[in-house]
């Protein structure tokens, strides 16, 4: 219970960040009066797990380099188990 609760803790962190962020360049498009779409919430979700993955498979966020594509195809493997059992199946976890 101690660690859920952690883990709970850090990704309502994690989200308000990411929505920080996100707010952060909308207002900043706006006072620039800029005539564009601001980056979106997907795109900062994005760098996150770009970056998560890189450092889970020991590779450098900032260049890129040296991460084993052994872990590397692992942890894909998990996302497509993640696709194929839990979202074409239907399936669910409760308490996520």
């Amino acid at each position: 219970m101690i660690r859920e609760a952690a883990e709970r803790s850090m990704l309502d962190k994690v989200f308000e960040a990411i929505d920080g962020a996100t707010a952060e360049v909308e207002e900043g498009v706006a006072k620039e009066g800029l005539e564009f779409e601001p980056t979106s919430r997907d795109y900062f979700l994005f760098t996150v797990q770009q970056v998560a993955f890189v450092c889970l498979c020991g590779g450098d966020p900032n260049t890129l380099r040296g991460g084993d594509p052994e872990l590397g195809q692992r942890i894909v493997g998990n996302a497509q188990h993640i696709i194929d059992f839990y979202w074409r199946s239907g399936k669910g976890v409760e308490g996520l």
